[in-house]
């Protein structure tokens, strides 16, 4: 009888305001590369000319289209590997540049659920290494019965309900994609947009390389909405133009069938500015003095309907670091965790940076996730789109 679907072991998570399809390591490996990245696609739905993901898991927007592969780590310090991958929702993509905050919380419970690292007391400590970007986390991790408390109290603008708080450390965070915290050696450059316009920008490189932009500069508006953002087809064309230009800048590439096209997942494009009031995409009021400044990050060509953590991650250095344009719009130093209003409300970043002879360092970033085990089994590959001719 021949085989019609391959199946593929799978548990599908949710951390912080993300879902991702997670592989074990083990189970991923005995494919090639090629069909690895096929697996993933089919998973997720990708690519899907609709932009639903209708024949996936993925959720047709970038925090709903993501993979995670998962190992035991041989390194002595180190309890588990996590590879992240951004699943493009329109095209058979997936960007391995970057990695990901909000998945990062799941990983350390993914793991006490699969017995890749043993629970110990009522409080594990669980060192991961994202492989993408070398950054090492500790994520301290509830447990109960020697498994992960998934439930709790603690809730997370984005997220319904509540959880139990997930605690990420990124420690020495600095430089992880460019080798620098100011890739560029100054906390503002200039792009040119066209012969007679151009805009300041601040490029910053902590957890994930990020571009901040005033909103103001590039006519935007930190109080709308992610789908009146996406609507002004103008706006979102300037926004990947200066994201663009500062990947090229970076030398942010993957390799396409015949060149080097600029990553889209990273760097990430942020509009920045003052806090103001607005309503949360849960039709909650967002009064001024509730957030420290706002934001409207953009993901993978489309506004996030929150933010991603890591750019959260990203904006608290960068507000501590003097003359950039984040620093500037809150126009103080940070005395302790910075609230950034995003479209479904307030994330709380704390960031612990110095300046050491004129250079800056980030010694630890550190935010709080929810997750939660949504399903587990096996994912169904067609064989005919895979390079197989029997089930390996």
């Amino acid at each position: 009888m021949s085989v019609i679907q391959v199946k593929v072991p799978a548990v599908f998570m949710r951390g912080g305001t993300s879902r991702a399809v997670f592989f074990a390591k083990n189970d991923i490996a005995k494919y090639s590369f090629e069909d690895k990245n096929r697996i993933i696609l089919t998973a997720l739905g990708s690519p899907d000319p609709y932009g639903r993901q209708i024949d996936g898991l993925g959720g047709g927007i970038s925090s709903l289209s993501k993979v995670g592969i998962i190992g035991k780590s041989s390194d002595s310090g180190i309890d588990l590997t996590f590879t992240f991958g951004q699943v493009d929702v329109h095209t058979p993509t997936i960007d391995w540049k970057g990695t990901c905050g909000n998945m990062m919380a799941a990983v350390g419970p993914y793991g006490i659920e699969e017995n890749l690292v043993e629970a110990k007391g009522s409080l594990t400590k669980i060192r991961i290494l994202a492989t993408n970007t070398s950054q090492i986390v500790d994520a301290h991790v509830l447990v109960k019965d020697n498994q992960f408390q998934a439930e709790g109290d603690y809730a997370i603008a984005g997220v319904p309900g509540t959880g139990s708080p997930v605690q990420l450390d990124f420690i020495n965070p600095g430089g992880n994609t460019t080798g620098l915290i100011l890739p560029t050696g100054s906390p503002q450059d200039t792009i040119q947009l066209s012969p007679n316009k151009t805009v300041t920008v601040s490029i910053v490189d902590v957890t994930i390389p990020v571009v901040f932009v005033r909103a103001k500069d590039v006519g935007g508006d930190v109080a709308k909405s992610p789908v009146d953002l996406d609507s002004d087809t103008n706006l979102q064309s300037l926004l990947e133009q200066i994201r663009t230009q500062v990947a090229n800048r970076m030398q942010l590439f993957y390799r396409g069938d015949h060149s080097f096209i600029p990553s889209k997942a990273v760097p990430k494009v942020v509009m920045i500015g003052p806090s103001v009031s607005y309503q949360t995409s849960d039709h909650r009021h967002m009064a001024t003095h509730q957030t420290d400044l706002c934001v409207r990050a953009i993901s993978m060509g489309l506004t996030h309907r929150t933010i991603p953590a890591t750019v959260s991650m990203c904006t608290a250095a960068a507000a501590n670091i003097k003359s950039t344009i984040v620093h500037d719009t809150i126009g103080e130093a940070v005395q302790y965790r910075l609230r950034i209003g995003h479209p479904a409300g307030v994330i709380e970043v704390g960031a612990d940076m110095k300046q050491v002879a004129g250079a800056w360092q980030a010694n630890k970033i550190t935010t709080y996730r929810t997750a939660r085990r949504i399903m587990e089994g096996s994912i169904l590959v067609p064989i005919s789109s895979l390079g197989l001719n029997e089930t390996p």
